[in-house]
């Protein structure tokens, strides 16, 4: 009679747990990046000679005009100015879409910094690939990788990453 109370309450237990929360990014994350212009570098690597390149680059973030999940990143590279650009991301599904890109991790860093990595597929060099983005804020830097696992590869490698300061 024991054994089956405990079977009883160990399903009961097993049963009542909610299925792990799904990875989510918010409002309040991306509020976290807006303000003062970020400085730093986009390293890429180069395809034709399959080094890495390093140039200046800006980062301006600001909340889009009356759309709390929508949030403009200006791209600014001082030495190819013609590069410069404008980009709305945008948060979706609650929180588990960021940019069209399914999100798959968030991390909560001291001083309340976050990482987020989120997945996507797409085409790179011509071929089709799998995208996966890791977004690193910390006290007072903040950087962008972007890693390219081209289909039939087994690995990812790193395409670019922005690393900025302020």
């Amino acid at each position: 009679m024991k054994v089956l109370v405990f079977i009883i309450l160990v399903a009961s237990a097993v049963a009542g747990q909610a299925p792990p929360r799904a990875a989510k990014v918010s409002a309040e994350d991306l509020r976290r990046l807006a303000g003062a212009r970020w400085t730093g570098t986009l390293t890429y690597l180069d395809y034709g000679s399959g080094k890495k390149v390093s140039i200046p680059s800006n980062l301006t973030v600001t909340q889009a005009e009356g759309d709390e999940s929508a949030w403009v990143f200006e791209y600014e590279y001082p030495e190819e100015p013609k590069a410069n650009g404008r980009q709305t991301l945008k948060i979706s599904d609650g929180g588990a879409v960021f940019d069209g890109e399914q999100v798959v991790e968030r991390t909560g860093l001291d001083g309340g910094g976050f990482r987020l990595v989120t997945v996507k597929r797409g085409r790179d060099n011509e071929r089709e690939a799998l995208f996966r983005f890791t977004y690193t804020l910390e006290r007072s830097t903040f950087t962008v990788k972007k890693e390219v696992r081209p289909e039939g590869a087994a690995e990812f490698f790193e395409r670019n990453q922005y690393s900025w300061k302020r």
